[in-house]
């Protein structure tokens, strides 16, 4: 961590690579009907348009942070962000089918690489008394992209086709890359890592898992990506149409203000673990309060988005748990690699999970799926707790990071 001052101005445009490395899948989620009918595929292989980065994220996650360790942070990003500007390129010719989805897999590559080394160059680019907050901003990049594709991409499509939104993401990886050549700085303690064993697969899990303060930031968030779309997604089906538009907006845009809030939390007065379990155990709560809602045919609207504000705290402290639990680039690193892996796990899970639930017992009963939150709440709740063993409770106001340890 760099002695001295934060360097801000850094560390919003890595936060701006994150949102860039996010549209990866926003620029396709955002307009899937549109991108569908411009590609003529059916529904399964459409499906497979949004999930490939995904997919690629779930098995190559760890390996991709111990590779960027090894290489250098810095130069990572570089490359990715040139890769990705590229492949974006090469999408906007709308060619074939199979191409395009071997290009969406290649996307996974150069988005793995974006997300497993911003985040520990935030962390070296902070101070310690900053570090928390500066990891909440980054933890809102994926939220960001979400609502700004979501507001930009139709507009885009509408004048220029789909072709024209992935020609703009390119343009956006051109302009990240010159800016991130010429204002950001070389840091103390990116690589190349020395020390990181060039392992293979297996044995480079093997080190990651079985140690902690690798591991417990991504079984923390595991749980909350497996619910995080499905409740964006399906709580707005059991209220009021007239309603249900205003959930789908706000209530991912909420949740970004909780992600942001659980940062200044996290930093000025409690722990990130303390976050944690107020998140779950606010998740919980309100769910149940959604449910009660529901079943008194009342309006759904305040109990969801303080449900999502909630939410989004769980989602800051994950990402600030990591500098609580090791600021030594290469566990860092191997922890950002095991949040990205396990995230992109319970995102990839979670929505046919409940999309199933929700389909046997049909979108009038609301019950089953308040009881699969209540459960994912209290398993992430135990591993906070757990968590909060490891890095102590008391409030402060800087940072206090433990000894670091592989």
């Amino acid at each position: 961590m760099e002695a001295g001052r934060t360097r801000w101005l850094p560390i919003g445009l890595l936060v701006a690579v994150g949102i860039a490395a996010a549209m990866q899948f926003a620029k396709v989620s955002t307009i899937f009907v549109e991108v569908t009918e411009a590609f003529g595929a059916p529904e399964p292989i459409a499906a497979l348009f949004i999930s490939a980065p995904a997919i690629v994220g779930m098995l190559l996650g760890l390996t991709a942070s111990v590779a960027a360790a090894r290489i250098g942070f810095r130069r990572v990003i570089l490359a990715c962000l040139a890769i990705g500007g590229l492949l974006s390129l090469a999408e906007s010719f709308l060619p074939p089918v199979p191409v395009f989805l071997a290009l969406r897999l290649l996307e996974g590559v150069a988005h793995l690489g974006l997300v497993v080394s911003c985040p520990v160059l935030i962390i070296l680019l902070s101070t310690r008394r900053h570090v928390s907050l500066a990891m909440s901003l980054w933890g809102a990049f994926f939220g960001l992209a979400f609502a700004i594709t979501g507001w930009a991409a139709p507009a885009v499509e509408a004048r220029w086709g789909v072709a024209g939104v992935f020609l703009g993401h390119a343009l956006v990886f051109a302009v990240l890359l010159i800016a991130v050549v010429l204002l950001l700085p070389r840091v103390a303690g990116d690589g190349p890592q020395a020390q990181v064993r060039g392992d293979g697969f297996f044995r480079a899990h093997a080190l990651a898992y079985r140690s902690p303060r690798a591991f417990l930031p991504g079984v923390v968030f595991v749980f909350h990506t497996m619910m995080y779309v499905p409740l964006v997604a399906f709580v707005p089906l059991f209220a009021d149409p007239a309603i249900a538009g205003v959930l789908l907006v706000w209530m991912p845009l909420v949740s970004i203000v909780g992600t942001i809030v659980a940062g200044f939390v996290g930093q000025y007065t409690v722990t990130p673990p303390v976050v944690l379990i107020a998140g779950y155990a606010g998740v919980a709560v309100l769910v149940l309060g959604v449910w009660a809602a529901v079943a008194a045919e009342g309006a759904l609207l305040v109990a969801p988005l303080a449900l999502m504000f909630f939410s989004g705290l769980v989602q800051g402290a994950a990402f600030g748990l990591i500098p609580a639990l090791s600021t030594d680039p290469v566990v860092t690193s191997r922890a950002n690699g095991v949040l990205t892996q396990l995230g992109n796990l319970g995102s990839t899970i979670g929505p046919p999970v409940f999309a199933s639930l929700i389909a046997g017992v049909g979108v009038t009963a609301f019950a089953p799926m308040a009881w699969l939150v209540v459960a994912l709440c209290a398993a992430g709740g135990a591993v906070s707790v757990i968590a909060l063993r490891m890095t102590g409770a008391r409030p402060r106001s800087g940072l206090a990071v433990p000894h670091d340890a592989p």
